[in-house]
Order: C-alpha cells, then sequence, then structure tokens
C-alpha cells in the first residue's frame, strides 16, 4: 500500500514538473517574443515631422503615405496614422501616415494691373483657374491689364476655382470721319428747305 502511494506521489510530482516546465518555457517564449513588439503611440494632431521622429525612436519604420487637404487639421499635421494607435506592432514595421495640406480655401491675391499672362501665372501659384474674361477699351489701361476681377481680391475661394477677369483693349479707337450727305450743308443753311434752286 505504501509503495503504490509513493508510486502515485512520484507520478503526480512528474505531472507537476512537467507542467511548470511547460508553462516556464510559454513565458519564455512570449517575453522573447513581446521584446520584439511595442505599442504604437498616438500622433494624430503632432506635427508630421516630431511624429516621424518619435516612430523612428521606438524602432518602426514611418512614411508618409499621402497629403491631403483639411479644414480642422493644420497644414504638415498628421491626419490619420495605420496601424492605429495602442496596437501592438513588430518593430521595424511600416507606419503609415496621411498628413494634411492645411485649409482647401485660399484668400484671393489682387490681379488689378497685371498683364493677362502674368494674372494666369499668379492664379496658377494659388491654385486658381482663370474664369470667363471679358474685354473693354479703357484710356486708363493699356491693352492686356487686368482691369478688374470677380470675385474680389482677399475673397476666400476654394482651390480649383475659376476667377473672371476684365481686360483692357487700351485706347478706344477714333470714330471714323462721317461724310456729310449731299444737300445737308445746305438744310443747315436754309433751316431745312434744302439747297436753292436754280433760276430759271
Amino acid at each position: 500500500m505504501r509503495l503504490l502511494n509513493l508510486l502515485v506521489r512520484g507520478i503526480v510530482a512528474a505531472l507537476f514538473l512537467t507542467v511548470v516546465a511547460g508553462a516556464t518555457a510559454l513565458i519564455t517564449m512570449w517575453v522573447a517574443t513581446d521584446k520584439d513588439k511595442a505599442q504604437l503611440p498616438r500622433v494624430i494632431g503632432m506635427d508630421s515631422t516630431a511624429a516621424l521622429d518619435l516612430l523612428r525612436e521606438q524602432g518602426f519604420q514611418p512614411k508618409v503615405s499621402g497629403r491631403e487637404y483639411n479644414e480642422t487639421v493644420p497644414k504638415d499635421a498628421v491626419i490619420s496614422q495605420r496601424p492605429s494607435s495602442g496596437t501592438w506592432v513588430r518593430k521595424n514595421s511600416e507606419i503609415r501616415l496621411v498628413v494634411s495640406r492645411g485649409s482647401d480655401a485660399v484668400a484671393l491675391p489682387s490681379l488689378a494691373g497685371l498683364p493677362l499672362p502674368e494674372a494666369q501665372r499668379v492664379l496658377q501659384e494659388h491654385g486658381l483657374t482663370v474664369g470667363r474674361v471679358a474685354k473693354v477699351h479703357s484710356p486708363e489701361h493699356p491693352k492686356g491689364e487686368v482691369i478688374a476681377q470677380d470675385p474680389e481680391a482677399g475673397a476666400l475661394i476654394r482651390r480649383g476655382s475659376p476667377v473672371a477677369l476684365l481686360l483692357s483693349l487700351g485706347e478706344p479707337e477714333e470714330p471714323a470721319a462721317t461724310l456729310t450727305p449731299p444737300g445737308q450743308h445746305y438744310r443747315d443753311l436754309f433751316g431745312g428747305e434744302g439747297a436753292p434752286r436754280s433760276a430759271p
């Protein structure tokens, strides 16, 4: 009986040691695996340069995957990140960031007084286009110069919007000399009676 009890105790002890050894091995493996991972910090709203530096310091490989206009997120700040913050990610993993281009609205510059090619260049630099162009004679503006614009300078408009221009044709041309109709001179002199008749 005593021998049976000793045998049972020995088997139980052996099983216990086996379980402990297995659990220790699993814990060791988990710790070793966990060392290769880190929890991803939140970089949304941060300046993109600071966000990139922070992620590199923590062993990740950050990359700006796109830039978008955004009305609420300042220019050069992070709009979104993938994977999301709080996720446990392997070190050296690629982290993709979308960075803000700033507001889509732009203040319209003054174009009055510029020649048309220069006005086109200025609009292009601001992400705008030339819309309808009307032309009128103007003694105050040389030919090809912008007289006015619509919308007016300083207005906030979305990038890609057209801007209408009023362009000068320069000095008005001199009117052609009018020919006096036959008999007009006599009518003026004789109160509309017409030319005098010849004597019979």
